[in-house]
C-alpha cells in the first residue's frame, strides 16, 4: 500500500492535532487554562486575526498574496479614532468630532479603495501581486505615521466602540462576528459557483479562463473582501483597545500568512479550506494565551511565533513535494480535481 498519497490529507489536517497537542500542554502548565472564560478569551483574541485570515485566505487560494492587509487593519483603526476625537493632547485627533457613523464609513471606504487598487494594479496593469501589496504595505504604514505626527490617538467615543466592547449575553460581539463570518466564507467556498471558481483560478489560471471563468474580475473580488474584511478587523480592534499608536498591528501579516497555510491554504494557490483557517487561528490564539497564562518572557514569544511561522512554511513545502506525482498524472487542473472544500 502507497501511503504517500494519504500525506497531503494527514498534513491537510495536522491543525487539529496541533491545536489538540496545544491545549493538552498548557492545561499541564495553567489549571486555569482550560476554563469557560479562558476559551471565551481565546475566541475573544482571535476575532480580528479571524477576519484578516477569512480574506488572506481567499486570495490565497486564487495563487495570490496580500501583504497590505497589515497597514489596511491598522490605518482603518486610526481613521475611526482621528476622526472622531478631540485635536492635540491627550486624543491627539484631527479636531473635527466627526459623527461616529461617517467615521466608520469612511474607514470602510478606505479598505474598499485599497482592495480595488490593489486589484486593478494586479489584474489590469499587470504587475507582480507581492510587489504591489508590499508598496501598499509600506505606503499606508507611512500615511498613517503621517496623519497624526507619530502620535498615539485616543479614543473612548460611544457608539463607535460597540464594535470591540459590545456583548451578548455573556458572549462579546467580536467572537459572534467572528464565528458568523468564517460560517459564511465557508459556505462561500464550498457551495457556491464563486468559491468553486477561486480553487479553478489557483489550480490553473488558463484552464479555468476556458472553462468560461474570468480569472482577473475574480482576483480583483477576492481582494476586495479582504481589504474590506481588513478595515473591518481594524475598526474591531481599534475600537477595543481604544487606543491607536503608530505601530499597531505591526507584524501581524505574518500571523495572517501562518494561520492560513498552517491551516492547510496552500501558498501555491487552488487548495484550502476555511475550517482549516479557523484551525490556524485557534491554533496561534490558542499558543498567545498559554504563553500569557504562564508568563512567558517577551522575548520566548516572538521566538515561539516564529517557529510557527516556520513549521507553516515547512507544511506548505512538503503538501508541495507529497502531492506534485498526482497532481502531474491528472488531465484536470489541480484546483478543480483536488478541490479540498469538496
Amino acid at each position: 500500500m502507497d501511503v504517500r498519497k494519504y500525506i497531503p490529507a494527514v498534513l491537510d489536517n495536522l491543525i487539529w492535532a496541533l491545536l489538540a497537542i496545544v491545549i493538552v500542554l498548557f492545561s499541564f502548565l495553567a489549571p486555569s487554562y482550560l476554563s469557560p472564560l479562558n476559551f471565551l478569551n481565546i475566541l475573544f483574541a482571535a476575532a480580528v486575526l479571524g477576519l484578516v485570515v477569512i480574506g488572506e485566505a481567499f486570495v490565497l487560494i486564487t495563487g495570490n498574496m496580500d501583504l497590505s492587509v497589515e497597514s489596511t487593519v491598522a490605518m482603518c483603526a486610526l481613521l475611526g479614532a482621528w476622526l472622531t476625537v478631540h485635536i492635540g493632547p491627550p486624543d491627539n485627533g484631527l479636531g473635527i468630532e466627526m459623527n461616529p457613523f461617517l467615521a466608520i464609513a469612511i474607514l470602510l471606504a478606505f479598505g474598499v479603495f485599497v482592495g480595488w487598487l490593489n486589484g486593478f494594479l494586479i489584474t489590469r496593469m499587470k504587475m507582480n501581486n507581492f510587489v504591489v501589496t508590499l508598496a501598499m504595505l509600506i505606503a499606508v504604514r507611512g500615511l498613517m505615521h503621517l496623519l497624526p505626527a507619530g502620535n498615539t490617538v485616543y479614543n473612548t467615543t460611544m457608539p463607535y466602540n460597540f464594535m470591540g466592547q459590545a456583548t451578548i449575553g455573556p458572549i462579546p460581539l467580536p467572537v459572534i462576528i467572528l464565528i458568523v463570518a468564517f460560517v459564511a466564507a465557508y459556505i462561500v467556498l464550498k457551495y457556491t459557483p464563486f468559491g468553486r471558481s477561486l480553487y479553478a483560478i489557483g489550480g490553473n489560471r488558463e484552464a479555468a479562463r476556458a472553462s468560461g471563468i474570468n480569472p482577473e474580475r475574480r482576483i480583483r473580488q477576492v481582494y476586495l473582501i479582504a481589504a474590506i474584511l481588513a478595515a473591518l478587523a481594524g475598526w474591531m480592534l481599534g475600537a477595543r483597545i481604544t487606543a491607536v499608536p503608530p505601530n499597531l498591528a505591526d507584524g501581524m501579516v505574518f500571523d495572517v500568512m501562518a494561520a492560513a497555510v498552517i491551516g492547510g491554504v496552500s501558498l501555491n494557490g487552488g487548495r484550502g479550506t476555511m475550517m482549516g483557517a479557523f484551525g490556524g487561528v485557534l491554533l496561534l490564539a490558542a499558543i498567545s494565551s498559554g504563553l500569557n497564562l504562564i508568563d512567558v518572557n517577551a522575548f520566548w514569544v516572538d521566538a515561539i511565533r516564529g517557529a510557527v511561522i516556520l513549521l507553516a512554511m515547512l507544511i506548505d513545502a512538503q503538501k508541495v513535494r507529497y502531492r506534485s506525482p498526482v497532481v502531474a498524472s491528472d488531465k484536470e487542473p489541480a484546483g478543480v480535481a483536488n478541490n479540498p472544500s469538496s
